[in-house]
Parts: structure tokens; sequence; C-alpha cells
């Protein structure tokens, strides 16, 4: 498989997952505004429980949005200009693998298969990325006549 159609798979798949988080939120932010509130004192103001883990939510999204855009641009790099990911591309492998770590501590079912999914995707992607810029190194281009390496 090709290394820009596994970041563009991760990509998607993460996108898909900051709307489901997005989603559960909201779901969450219905059912506690019906829970009297329990204030935090928290600066100036109060905070009530529902507001605080809703908040949290909403920046874990913006954490994945985040990663499902570096996928992304790491699938396009991937095609134009490969040697420039970096270590980016196990950065982002690793990111995941927390997930994965916390979704087998929190989370069941579906979103595990998810993890685990863009996990793959991601360290395939990022193992044909470096063998990709080891291949194209000076000193190992192959001529016709020579043995393979």
């Amino acid at each position: 498989m090709k290394v820009t159609r596994l970041y563009r798979i991760a990509g998607v798949l993460l996108l898909l997952s900051a709307a489901g988080n997005t989603y559960g939120g909201l779901n969450f932010w219905h059912i506690a505004g019906a829970m009297p509130p329990v204030h935090v004192p928290l600066g100036h103001a109060g905070l009530s429980y529902a507001q605080a883990v809703f908040g949290l939510d909403l920046i874990c999204s913006l954490c994945v949005l985040f990663a499902a855009y570096l996928a992304w641009h790491l699938g396009t790099l991937a095609r134009t200009a490969p040697q420039s990911i970096g270590a980016m591309g196990w950065l982002l492998f690793a990111y995941q693998l927390v997930g994965v770590s916390i979704s087998f501590i929190c989370l069941s079912g579906l979103v595990r298969i998810v993890f685990m999914i863009l996990a793959v995707c991601l360290g395939w992607a990022a193992w044909l990325t470096t063998g990709s810029r080891a291949a194209s190194a000076p000193g190992h281009e192959r001529t016709l006549g020579s043995p393979a390496c």
C-alpha cells in the first residue's frame, strides 16, 4: 500500500474519531445538564463539573483534529517530498500508541478497534517512509548490473 494512502486513511479515521468524541461530549452535556450543578471554584468564577468535562472534551477533540490534519499533511509530503517528513511520522505513531493504551484502560469495543487500525496505518506509513529515505540515500543507488543490497 502507498504511504500517501495510509496517511490519508489515518487522517479520515482521526477526523471521524474527533466527530465521535464531540458527539459523545454533547450527549454528556445533555445528560449532565439535568443534574444539580456541583461548582468548582476556579479563579473569579466557579465552573460546574459538567462545564469542566465538556471543555476538556472539546480540547481533546481539537487535539485529534490537529492529528487528522497532520496525518493528511504527511500524506501530501510523502507524495511530494518524503525526506522532509523526518521523525514526525514516528511521533504521530507514538501519539496514536498512547491513544491505543488509553482506549484499553478507559474505552471499549469499536473505539479500541479504530485506534488499533490507526496505529497500524501510522506505523506502517512511518516505516515505509523511513525505508524509502534509506533506499534513496546517497551510496544506496542500485544500477542495472549491480547485485541487490
